[in-house]
């Protein structure tokens, strides 16, 4: 179970990252982008505990929990980070990091696509990748997935 719950936590914070990158959000709102998307998959993570009352229990408590984390991933990031990270996604070759910190926020940032080009799920520009944030907490995260570029040149998590 704490496994299962690792995983979504995981998937919360590279959810975050990558959909956070995903235009010329102002800090707030990548706040929100990154607290719904992180209560979302909480909530979901909070439906997979118990039953009856003490499953709605954990379902909120889950969507809390994911939005706290959700919202502060999508708070440190800022345009010279998305725009950092959606470059590596775009340009680098696998296994070519990027990494950068943000003076502004003290997060250090490294993102690696670990695949060249493929098709998943239908979308024939998706990639591999690991994202690795820092906080200036010293709380590091890792998170390994699939991101699939959309239509307006953005990157977005797809599976983690």
């Amino acid at each position: 179970m704490k496994n299962t719950l690792f995983k979504l936590m995981l998937l919360i914070m590279s959810i975050s990252l990558i959909t956070s990158c995903s235009s010329n959000n102002t800090q707030s709102q990548n706040t929100g982008l990154g607290a719904g998307t992180g209560a979302v998959v909480g909530g979901l993570a909070g439906s997979l505990v118990g039953a009856g009352t003490g499953q709605v229990v954990a379902i909120a408590a889950g969507a809390i929990a994911g939005g706290l984390v959700g919202g502060y991933i999508g708070h440190s990031m800022d345009n010279s980070d998305k725009a950092k990270m959606n470059q590596a996604m775009t340009s680098n070759p696998p296994n070519k990091p990027c990494q950068w910190k943000n003076k502004k926020t003290h997060t250090s940032y490294k993102i690696t696509p670990t695949s060249k080009t493929m098709t998943y799920n239908g979308n024939p520009n998706c990639r591999t990748y690991t994202a690795t944030t820092m906080a200036s907490n010293g709380k590091k995260t890792v998170t390994n997935g699939i991101a699939c570029q959309q239509t307006n040149g953005s990157w977005q998590a797809i599976k983690s």
